[in-house]
């Protein structure tokens, strides 16, 4: 998470230089769909900060709604697995935590939420860039963004929003965002190979990196439906 948030703001320092007024004040914005989900979660926010516990137990309990279908199934069964739209928020929480020394969410990434809406997928976290340096351990990442953080001045001290939506697909046996998936930064919307060629990576390494990663070995997926706050996935046990 915090190297697709470097190389954001990579792409965001370049977009100010022809346009500097109009990228502040989308940059700003805090998406509609971000909104309405803050709104509507009043009961377990993910903007407290979660112990390393909590997190895994939290995931643990959405994993075992895919893995236990498909325990109680025989070889070739159909199985059919349901998740919310809080069962895919606690295994993208998992996700980001992960890929900590510490297990945790780091500190200056807020507020994850994951909802789905009109048929995609929307996750995304507000982030305070001040606070991500500062808490970052030393090295050439963390310099970089800092540097481009005090280039993007309107930045300084806020929090902004990150987030990705798309449409789930199916690719073998794993659950993937499609390729016309969009990342944005406050209202505005990249397309994947938008940032890829800014970025100068190929498409499919900035595919990996967003990716849903929901696959089990055991499990071939057939269809996934998109489902008001939920996914359906269908399938059969290998």
């Amino acid at each position: 998470m915090q190297k697709l948030i470097f190389k954001l703001l990579g792409v965001l320092l370049v977009a100010t230089i022809g346009g500097a007024y109009y990228v502040w004040q989308e940059a700003i914005k805090v998406p509609e769909e971000y909104a309405q989900a803050s709104a509507d979660d009043n009961i377990d926010s993910q903007s407290l900060p979660l112990q390393p516990s909590q997190i895994t137990e939290r995931a643990a309990q959405s994993q075992k709604k895919i893995v236990a279908p498909i325990e109680r199934a025989k070889t070739g069964e159909k199985v059919n697995v349901k998740l919310s739209n809080r069962d895919l928020n606690n295994l993208v929480v998992a996700k980001i935590a992960k890929t900590q020394q510490n297990k945790q969410i780091p500190t200056g990434i807020k507020g994850i939420k994951t909802n789905i809406k009109d048929g995609k997928i929307y996750t995304g976290a507000m982030v305070n860039l001040d606070q991500l340096v500062r808490n970052s351990s030393p090295g050439s990442q963390t310099a970089a963004l800092g540097k481009i953080t005090n280039k993007l001045t309107f930045l300084k001290g806020r929090d902004v929003y990150v987030g990705i939506v798309g449409k789930p697909t199916v690719d073998g046996s794993q659950i993937k965002f499609s390729p016309d998936t969009q990342i944005k930064i406050g209202n505005m919307n990249f397309t994947i190979t938008q940032l890829a060629e800014n970025l100068g990576v190929a498409p499919q390494k900035l595919q990996q990196a967003i990716d849903l990663h929901i696959q089990q070995q055991n499990f071939k997926v057939n269809r996934v439906n998109v489902e008001n706050n939920g996914l359906a996935i269908e399938g059969a046990k290998k």
